[in-house]
């Protein structure tokens, strides 16, 4: 990106880009995503909703149980407009 500040939504799916979390097995939890994007959980949650909602992300559910988001096809697409 070129010098601007990141929004929050915009700092969830760089994030998700860079560690290649794009298919439901490569996903992150909501646990991880607080670490690597610092941003707290109730804030993230309400931005994770927007980015379904958006189309941007998915979810899945491992073999444990847990949910874990990735990017759509569409959100790589958000993403790469962001460096054009």
């Amino acid at each position: 990106m070129s010098g601007r500040e990141h929004t929050p939504n915009q700092i969830l799916l760089v994030t998700l880009h860079n560690v290649g979390a794009i298919i439901g097995k490569t996903g992150k939890t909501i646990d991880e995503l607080i670490k690597l994007t610092n941003i707290n959980r109730e804030e993230l949650e309400g931005i994770i909703a927007s980015q379904i909602n958006s189309g941007y992300l998915e979810y899945s559910t491992d073999q444990t149980g847990t949910i874990r988001y990735h990017l759509t096809g569409r959100g790589i697409i958000r993403v790469s407009s962001l460096y054009t």
